[in-house]
């Protein structure tokens, strides 16, 4: 089983890592084995998961770099670090990503536009960049893009489109790495409610309840950061080799 889902001696980069999804996929990436650098902008909530990584003692090391998804130096910067650090670098998952803002797109500020397809678009192309550059043959790379990418969400149009595309430049880079052995997905979530779903819909925890018997999910319950973790796991492992250019729609339905 290890020989599947192990990552021993590989290094990972997982941007947005300083809570919810990204705090999870890196943790777990950890537990199989591999070496971590956690980024995101707020350098508190990274050395915090890296300090939870390490204290855990229970597999790869961890370590911390502050970062701007939304800009092409932090992310030569952020690919770099894992190569004098560790010598080497093999997945990078991008996680960072969001959007506080709700309006219809023509009452929605031009700021806003450019702000939301900079941190959830632009980061992917500039990670992709920077980390082929740097990544050997067999490295993988998982882009979390959103149920919002296929499926429209009034007052979240800029939104949606920023994932939509993160789905096309996953098949697309599919087809352009695959000659250099480098595999690229994408994951889709559902409804995970994190501290940053809950600030984006003003949401507190006892609203989950009446929302999930709305949903009426077939798996019966909203999902967690360890759900999303565990597919990226699969992702990034031998076990899914076969698999390049998919966008898997993770989110407890049809």
């Amino acid at each position: 089983m290890d020989n599947l889902f192990g990552l021993e001696g590989k290094v990972a980069v997982v941007t947005g890592a300083g809570r919810g999804i990204g705090e999870g996929i890196a943790t777990l990436l950890a537990e199989a084995g591999a070496d971590v650098v956690c980024a995101a902008r707020s350098t508190d909530q990274i050395e915090r998961t890296a300090k939870a990584i390490n204290g855990a003692n229970s597999g790869g090391r961890a370590i911390f770099q502050q970062t701007d998804v939304s800009s092409d130096t932090d992310m030569e910067a952020l690919a770099q670090r894992a190569i004098d650090e560790f010598g080497r670098l093999d997945i990078w998952v991008n996680n960072a990503g969001g959007s506080l803002v709700s309006a219809p797109l023509t009452q929605l500020p031009v700021e806003e536009w450019e702000k939301t397809l900079a941190v959830n678009l632009g980061s992917v192309f500039y990670s992709v960049r920077a980390a082929v550059k740097r990544m050997t043959s067999g490295g993988a790379i998982v882009n979390i893009s959103s149920l919002a990418g296929q499926d429209p969400f009034p007052g979240s149009g800029h939104y949606s489109a920023a994932k939509a595309g993160v789905i096309m430049l996953t098949k697309t880079l599919a087809l352009e790495l695959g000659e250099q052995g480098i595999r690229v997905n994408a994951i889709l979530p559902g409804f995970v409610p994190t501290d940053t779903v809950k600030q984006a819909l003003s949401m507190k925890d006892e609203d989950f309840g009446p929302l999930l018997e709305q949903l009426n999910l077939p798996a019966g319950r909203l999902g967690t950061p360890q759900d999303i973790a565990a597919c990226v796991l699969y992702l990034v492992s031998p076990a899914s080799e076969w698999m390049t250019g998919q966008s898997i729609r993770l989110a407890g339905t049809v």
